[in-house]
């Protein structure tokens, strides 16, 4: 394993508030929408209609509502290739369209897509806070510094954008949803295209030991990532040394995230 990569590991591959993406591409937010066919064109332009759908919700929202999310983050561009094993940050594979509020929570680490036995990725909250929060009450967002004003006073200005979202999550759900609603809800795909299962997996696995160690959720509140979701690649030698390495055992404790570091050799190519 690169020594890089053994320096960076305990702090830089985490899903916490205080790492979470400052900035996000809208180039790769259209590649996404292309692929994942989200989004229907304008007929002499390249570029998507003003509404898009959230890969969770299923419902069409504004565009400017919906975030192109790196699973694996940008800003760890310079390792994707030794720690998951494919060489674009900006890989389609690599992304995933959702509703901001989803996708903050994704990316802070306050919830995870697990893989389930039926073969589809299924939402998680990581967060008890959330069960009550509805998407639109951007005050009681946990992952937030309270009260998030700046975040509050940004969105407040665009009352247009939140009347036209409040209007769509209410004929889709019959009110606006709350965190809890999702919880097991699947992600939704259009056509071929599916994300990285390591992608997944590994935000999964990252993102509930750091909810376990902080007590945010109990061990039993949340299935562990099953190890099928792993692929079998040339990096699959350096998870398990991540995974087993002491300087990581003695930054975040006993590893508990797979279910088994020796049923590693048993995964498959599917992604």
């Amino acid at each position: 394993m690169a020594s890089s990569f053994r320096a960076a590991k305990s702090t830089q591959f985490v899903y916490t508030p205080s790492n979470a993406s400052s900035m996000r591409d809208p180039n790769f937010k259209l590649e996404l929408i292309k692929a994942y066919q989200r989004s229907s064109y304008d007929e002499d332009e390249d570029k998507p209609r003003k509404t898009c759908k959230c890969m969770l919700l299923d419902v069409t929202l504004p565009t400017s509502y919906v975030t192109g999310s790196h699973l694996f983050k940008f800003k760890w561009h310079m390792a994707v290739q030794e720690v998951l094993g494919f060489s674009c940050i900006n890989d389609t594979r690599n992304g995933l369209l959702l509703a901001k509020p989803i996708e903050e929570a994704f990316d802070a680490g306050f919830l995870c897509f697990i893989l389930g036995e039926d073969g589809e990725h299924r939402v998680h909250l990581l967060d008890a806070r959330l069960c009550n929060v509805k998407l639109t009450d951007m005050k009681a967002y946990p992952w937030l510094k309270p009260p998030g004003q700046e975040k509050m006073a940004k969105e407040s200005k665009q009352q247009d954008l939140m009347k036209d979202v409040t209007q769509a999550l209410k004929e889709s759900f019959g009110d606006i949803p709350t965190f809890e609603a999702l919880q097991g809800k699947q992600l939704q795909f259009e056509g071929d295209q599916r994300p990285f299962k390591r992608c997944l997996a590994f935000q999964a696995s990252q993102s509930r030991h750091s909810a376990l160690s902080q007590g945010r959720i109990s061990p039993s509140a949340i299935p562990e990532v099953n190890a099928s979701a792993w692929s079998h690649n040339s990096y699959l030698e350096r998870i398990k040394d991540y995974l087993a390495d002491p300087e990581f055992q003695y930054q975040f404790g006993p590893i508990d995230r797979l279910d088994s570091i020796s049923e590693l050799g048993k995964l498959d190519d599917s992604g």
